[in-house]
């Protein structure tokens, strides 16, 4: 009877890390379902470290760009003053600099992390 209880304990341990797995990749697959759709126009007012060690934007409109859902920036990279563009469904944010005229002008894209 001892080595029964053993077992079923077991199981329960390896039904719930899959339970917690399988979680999480639903809440992955939706967030960066949520951020494909976003779309995003506005002038960087603030970057603040946010969450896992990845930058957040705060646009002039109110919006938040979460970084840690894009690929191909570097942390020493201010983007405060910078224009950012996102269009809805699309997996790119544009990003533009002013130049010496103040115009701004295209810099950089940042991706999508692959899911």
């Amino acid at each position: 009877m001892e080595k029964k209880k053993n077992y079923w304990s077991t199981f329960i341990v390896i039904g719930l890390i899959i339970l917690g797995y399988v979680g999480l990749k639903v809440l992955q697959k939706y967030s960066f379902n949520k951020e494909y759709e976003s779309t995003y126009i506005g002038i960087v007012t603030k970057q603040k470290p946010g969450s896992r060690g990845f930058d957040d934007l705060y646009l002039s409109n109110g919006s938040i760009i979460h970084l840690a859902f894009y690929e191909g920036w570097v942390r020493e990279t201010p983007f405060v003053g910078d224009s950012v563009s996102k269009d809805k469904d699309s997996r790119e944010i544009r990003v533009f600099k002013k130049d010496k005229n103040i115009h701004y002008q295209y810099y950089k894209s940042l991706d999508m992390i692959s899911e």
